[in-house]
């Protein structure tokens, strides 16, 4: 039976909201443990799914929800602070630990906001490979029709392009690769995308896809792995959501999200490449505003619970006679 922890994310936004409306549906397909402080959960549970059956237990080997008690929080709605990032934050390194302990074979993560957890803290992704000690690790976004991984995450983008590499890239080509396989997909077809307007075009407008993304391109290309570009961004997302491409690796957060989020419309999924583990998460934030309201769609965190699911079974069983044509 495939376990999966989920966390609340801070307890003050919509987190609990959309995680206990999306579960009802998946509820007899694997253990789901909610890593949360008992009192906003029972308020939650209580004003959003009060049908819903939990235990106050994770030790019955059968499916369905129980919760991991953290402590005796009880958030308010909508008013996120230190104290509600430092609730998020407790949730998140219990599931790590149990993950690393073997417990969980994913982890699905409920949005935070990193400034109320502290200046230090770059995102979910960057503090989970280095509670594990990975030193791989990408963000990329699941849609129903085609993936995107992220060359850089949360950082400017004068850092963005400052950090820009062959090596870099050649070394997130690698990746994208493995992780794929370790998924049981057929080796994927990944198209690089464009820094600089067309591709710079042979250098007009911008030299690092001479310099840096055709060489990493070519040499990873020479290494056995299906890769094309740099490809001009402006039509490339389009042409993988109509099966030209598998993955798109995008050199910055924002070019990679819009598509994303303009033609996936919520249905798409963080999924973090390279922990030992799975972990998935909505694509969209605490929504402080509308917390306690419920208006919260769960489409996001639903998703997110299906693809924990789908590549959750795909790395325990191993799975390679699944062809691209049955995706989700």
């Amino acid at each position: 039976m495939i376990t999966i922890g989920i966390t609340a994310g801070d307890p003050a936004g919509i987190g609990l909201e959309v995680i206990l409306k999306a579960l009802g549906p998946f509820m007899g397909e694997a253990r789901w443990i909610l890593y949360v402080d008992q009192p906003s959960f029972e308020a939650n549970h209580q004003r959003f799914a009060p049908s819903l059956e939990w235990a106050a237990t994770s030790t019955s080997p059968e499916p369905g929800l129980s919760i991991e008690a953290l402590g005796g929080f009880l958030a308010i709605p909508g008013e996120g602070s230190a104290a509600t990032g430092r609730r998020a934050l407790a949730a998140l390194d219990a599931a790590a630990r149990d993950a690393l302990a073997g417990h969980l074979d994913a982890i699905v993560t409920g949005p935070v906001s990193k400034h109320l957890i502290g200046p230090t803290f770059r995102g979910q992704t960057d503090y989970l490979a280095e509670r594990v000690g990975a030193d791989r690790v990408a963000m990329s976004f699941f849609t129903p029709t085609f993936k995107v991984v992220l060359a850089s995450t949360h950082v400017s983008l004068r850092e963005a392009i400052s950090a820009m590499s062959r090596e870099r890239y050649e070394d997130i080509l690698q990746l994208i690769d493995e992780q794929f396989r370790r998924f049981g997909y057929p080796p994927p077809r990944i198209a690089v995308a464009a820094l600089n307007p067309h591709a710079s075009e042979g250098g007009m407008f911008g030299t690092e896809e001479e310099e840096i993304l055709r060489p990493a391109v070519e040499r990873s290309r020479s290494g056995g792995i299906d890769v094309s570009g740099p490809h001009s961004a402006d039509s490339l997302y389009y042409r993988a959501h109509t099966g030209e491409f598998d993955v798109v690796l995008a050199p910055y957060h924002d070019q990679g999200l819009i598509p994303v989020k303009l033609i996936a419309r919520g249905d798409s999924a963080n999924v973090t490449l390279g922990l030992p583990f799975v972990r998935t998460s909505p694509d969209h934030g605490t929504a402080f505003e509308i917390a306690g309201a419920g208006r919260a769609e769960p489409e996001g965190m639903a998703t997110s619970l299906r693809w924990a699911l789908e590549l959750a079974r795909r790395s325990s069983t191993g799975d390679r006679n699944i062809v691209r044509d049955q995706e989700q």
